[in-house]
């Protein structure tokens, strides 16, 4: 149970601007080359889909008394992320062709470096 006074903090921000920076790529990257589109689509989403559930399984709990708990919960969240993020991996090599691997690892990077921008998207209000 969450006190009242407690808020639980805005992560949400960073896997929205993680969605965002994916869905841009896409649609800048659409008018010169759609297999360039389509794989940094799966490079984002082959980060944000595991940031998301690190996010959602770290932030389901809070309070002092369920210490151990979120403890927890971030252990199962990360080990998740990771397995999601190689499985994400293993079924693009495996089932897309033809494949830009220089885009698809781009995206990737640059989704996962808006968690570089994490404490000023976590510092503002909506």
């Amino acid at each position: 149970m969450q006190s009242p006074h407690l808020q639980k903090p805005p992560v949400y921000r960073v896997i929205a601007a993680q969605a965002a920076v994916t869905s841009a790529l896409f649609v800048g990257l659409i008018g010169i080359s759609f297999d360039a589109a389509l794989s940094a689509l799966f490079g984002g989403l082959i980060c944000l889909v595991p940031n998301a559930y690190l996010v959602f399984r770290a932030f389901s709990c809070s309070g002092a008394r369920a210490a151990k708990k979120i403890v927890q919960e971030f252990y199962r969240g990360e080990a998740g992320k990771f397995v999601l993020t190689c499985c994400g991996f293993t079924l693009v090599f495996v089932l897309i062709r033809p494949l830009d691997a220089v885009a698809l690892f781009s995206a990737f990077i640059l989704v996962q470096a808006v968690s570089w921008l994490t404490p000023w998207l976590l510092k503002r209000r909506c």
